[in-house]
Formats: C-alpha cells, sequence, structure tokens
C-alpha cells in the first residue's frame, strides 16, 4: 500500500513538472522572404555609372516604398547556368558556339561558377566544362541520356540548379532558336520559377531568318516543320522572359566565335558593374509583385537607365520555430 502511494506522488510530481514547463515555454515562428535583385544603372553615353549610395535609390513594391535592407557594388561572385539548344544546328555552328563559351568562361573570376545544359530531340547532359563537340555528339548518341530534351524544360532545370546556388548574382544565359517542343512546364510555370529568386536572363537567339526543319523523333506523326511565324512567336516569348527578369536578347544573325564571344563579355560586365539590392516585403502573399527602381541625383539633366526585373513573387523560405522560457 506504501509503495502504490509512493509511485502515486511520483506520477502527480511528474504531470506537475510537464505541465509547468509547458506554459514556461513559447513556440515563435519567424517567416522571412528577403528579395534580393540586381541593378545595372548607366547614363545616355552606354557608359555604367559607379559609386552610387544606398540613399540615392528608391525601390518601390507595389508602389509602396521599402527600405533597402542590402547594398552592394563589391565584386560579388556571380554563378551562371548556361542553356545550349541543338536544334536545329549544323556541326560549324556547334563548333563556333562551344569556342565562344569556352573563351567566355575562361574570363570569368576565381569565385565565380557555371554550369551548362546542352540537349537537343535526343536527350541531355549537364556539366561543370564546356565541352567539346565530340564529347557533345558522344553523350546525346549514348543509351543513357538526360531528361530534358526540350527548350523550356532545359530551362526550369538550370533555374533550379542556380537556385541552389550560393552566389547572390545569378544569370541564365540561353542560346536557342526560342522554339520548345513538348516540354513538360508550359511557358507560364517557367515563367513563376524564374519569378521567384533573382536571376537575370540574357538570350542569344540562333535565327538566320530562314525557316528551319524540324524532325520530332518522340512523336507518331510526320516530321513538323516549323514555319516563320511560329519561329517569331517562340522567339518573342524568349525575349519577353529575358526582359522582364532585368536582361535582354540577342537576335542578330552570328557568323564566328568572336562575334558571340565579344557578347557573352558584355552580358558578364554587365553582371559585374550590378548593383545588388535586398529587401524584406512589408506584405507576404501569393502574388506578383509590380518592382520600381529609380536614383535621385542632383544631376536632373542627366538621364540614367536601369536594369532590373521586373517582377517578383514573395515565397517564404526560412521557418524557424524557438523555444523560448522563462
Amino acid at each position: 500500500m506504501r509503495n502504490a502511494f509512493i509511485f502515486i506522488l511520483i506520477g502527480l510530481i511528474l504531470l506537475a513538472t510537464n505541465a509547468l514547463f509547458a506554459q514556461d515555454e513559447e513556440t515563435i515562428k519567424v517567416d522571412t522572404t528577403l528579395i534580393t535583385l540586381g541593378v545595372s544603372v548607366r547614363d545616355t553615353d552606354g557608359k555604367y555609372v559607379k559609386g552610387l549610395k544606398k540613399v540615392q535609390f528608391q525601390l518601390l513594391d507595389d508602389n509602396k516604398e521599402q527600405e533597402i535592407s542590402i547594398f552592394s557594388m563589391e565584386e560579388t561572385p556571380i554563378s551562371f547556368g548556361i542553356v545550349y539548344d541543338l536544334h536545329p544546328t549544323t556541326s560549324d555552328r556547334t563548333k563556333t558556339i562551344l569556342k565562344s563559351l569556352e573563351d567566355f568562361t575562361k574570363g570569368l573570376r576565381d569565385r565565380d561558377r557555371f554550369n551548362i545544359t546542352v540537349f537537343n530531340e535526343n536527350g541531355s547532359f549537364t556539366t561543370d566544362f564546356i565541352p567539346t563537340l565530340e564529347q557533345v555528339d558522344k553523350h546525346l548518341a549514348s543509351k543513357i541520356k538526360g531528361k530534358p530534351n526540350s527548350l523550356y524544360d532545359a530551362i526550369f532545370l538550370t533555374s533550379e540548379k542556380l537556385q541552389e546556388q550560393t552566389n547572390e548574382k545569378k544569370a541564365l544565359l540561353i542560346i536557342s532558336d526560342g522554339n520548345d517542343h513538348f516540354s513538360h512546364h508550359s511557358y507560364k510555370s517557367l515563367r513563376k520559377k524564374v519569378n521567384s529568386f533573382n536571376v537575370q536572363i540574357y538570350a542569344v537567339i540562333l535565327n538566320d531568318k530562314e525557316e528551319w526543319g524540324f524532325a520530332d523523333i518522340n512523336s507518331e506523326n510526320e516530321p513538323k516543320i516549323i514555319d516563320l511565324e511560329d519561329s517569331k512567336l517562340g522567339q518573342a516569348a524568349i525575349e519577353k522572359l529575358s526582359s522582364r527578369s532585368g536582361g535582354y536578347a540577342e537576335s542578330q544573325r552570328f557568323r564566328n566565335s568572336a562575334n558571340l564571344s565579344e557578347i557573352f563579355k558584355r552580358i558578364n560586365i554587365e553582371m559585374q558593374n550590378q548593383y545588388l539590392l535586398g529587401f524584406y516585403p512589408q506584405e507576404i502573399d501569393d502574388r506578383k509583385h509590380d518592382l520600381n527602381i529609380s536614383i535621385v541625383r542632383e544631376e536632373k539633366d542627366k538621364k540614367l537607365k536601369l536594369d532590373y526585373r521586373k517582377k517578383y513573387k514573395p515565397d517564404v523560405r526560412i521557418k524557424i520555430a524557438k523555444q523560448k522560457q522563462k
């Protein structure tokens, strides 16, 4: 009887102790979303403007001014994601593009990073070096191939890899004719993806103003010929995706690696000269927000051109649960 009383007493003490600690504990959830974006500032001569201060930037989120929490013009490392679309193509064209990409990546700094996804209708592969033509042919002719074999899927995959990179500055470089062939990801889902993090998109549109033939080996239908109107629509979609991100698309005729290398070099210089801004939105919701950035200067007569991503979608990334004891 005495032992039973002792066990009951111990049980009551344990219950009281648990109740006491439960009252002393408070679970605090902190939701934080930091929005970062790169801003290029140029004067009327096209020269990059340096030396601007944080107080000179005004940032509006849906017309509401936001406090700029992060501001930098230092040599921030950059992560580049490259998507190279091989259809349509020729061996000479592939050699030219791979040579220009090799020259481009040799000019990157030590802390810069890049990867490239090369694909055609047969499959794809991703590497952290620029392959040779022989390596491209070997990989895409092998029995084991990567899954993305269409433009939007390849861009989506590269975007995911870029989002995982720790470098604050990120750029997506697309080399394609702009036409998508049966991607699982729609243009809308792709646009939503690139709006969810800080990335500038630059596109080199391979268009010689000709009608290119394309045979889809995955289709039961006869080979499809892409007419000029379809081609224009595809190019327009990529151009729009690029401009809204703060980047741009080049759609001139390309004839040699030196011409392409100059374009890639210009993209790298623009990324290096960007101001990096960051802010914490006042409202966290599930819709697209419009961004507007302006600069206040005493020289009212000098106009400046700003390039930056125009929209973003808030995404709660950090959820911290803390226990607070009295």
